[in-house]
C-alpha cells in the first residue's frame, strides 16, 4: 500500500532574497522575497529560534501527568501546559527536556521515551521534540526559575482528565495537546 500522506515532491517556491529584520540573539525574524507557487512575486516572513524546543509528559506511577500553569504574556491569560522550554547551546533535545522537568516541576525521571517531533506553525522554523518521562523522583537541588516563571505552579492530574482538557479546549497550548494525545495513545489511555 502506498503512503497516503507522502511528503515527497518538488519545492514550488523560489527564494529571491532573504534578510533578517530583527535578531535579539534568541529570536530572529526573517523576511524572504520569493516567487510563489503560482509564479507571482511575494514575501514570506517567519521566526527562527537558535535552539530546538522541548516538552515533557511526566507520568507518575499512579497515572497522573504533571502540568504547569503560568501566565502567557502574548495571550494575556493563564495556560495549563506540559513542562516545556527551549534548549541551550550545549544541549541535545533530551538534555533540554531533562533540565526543563527539573526547573519547572522539581522532578527527574529514570525512564525517557521519545514521542516524536514536529513544527508548530508555518511561520516558525524551529522543531520541537516531545518525551514521556516515567519513574519520577524529586530532584535534590531545586533550580532557580527565571523571572518570567515565578508565577508557575505545577499540579498532578490524572492523564485521562488532561487528555479530556486537551480535547475540549481547556488546554490550548498546541505542543501540550499533541504531547498529551501522543502519550495517551502510547500508554493506551
Amino acid at each position: 500500500m502506498s503512503d497516503l500522506l507522502d511528503l515527497d515532491g518538488p519545492n514550488p517556491w523560489r527564494t529571491q532574497s532573504s534578510r533578517v529584520i530583527f535578531d535579539d540573539g534568541v529570536l530572529r525574524l526573517r523576511q524572504d522575497e520569493v516567487v510563489q507557487p503560482d509564479g507571482e512575486p511575494g514575501a514570506y516572513a517567519y521566526l527562527e529560534l537558535r535552539w530546538p524546543v522541548v516538552a515533557v509528559v511526566p507520568i507518575d506511577n499512579e497515572g497522573n501527568v504533571y502540568l504547569v500553569r503560568q501566565w502567557r504574556y502574548p495571550w494575556q491569560r493563564n495556560s495549563w501546559e506540559i513542562p516545556a522550554g527551549h534548549g541551550e547551546a550545549d544541549e541535545l533535545p533530551l538534555q533540554s527536556a531533562q533540565r526543563e522537568l527539573g526547573e519547572e516541576v522539581g522532578l527527574q525521571a529514570a525512564d525517557w521515551e521519545p514521542l516524536g517531533s514536529g513544527y508548530s506553525s508555518a511561520t516558525l522554523s524551529v522543531r520541537w521534540y516531545l518525551y514521556i518521562a516515567r519513574n519520577l523522583s524529586p530532584i535534590s537541588n531545586v533550580h532557580t526559575r527565571d523571572g518570567a516563571e515565578h508565577d508557575l505552579i505545577a499540579r498532578a492530574v490524572p492523564l485521562a482528565i488532561a487528555v479530556d482538557a486537551a480535547m475540549d479546549g481547556r488546554i490550548e497550548h498546541g505542543m501540550s495537546v499533541v504531547g498529551l494525545l501522543r502519550a495517551a495513545r502510547r500508554l493506551g489511555v
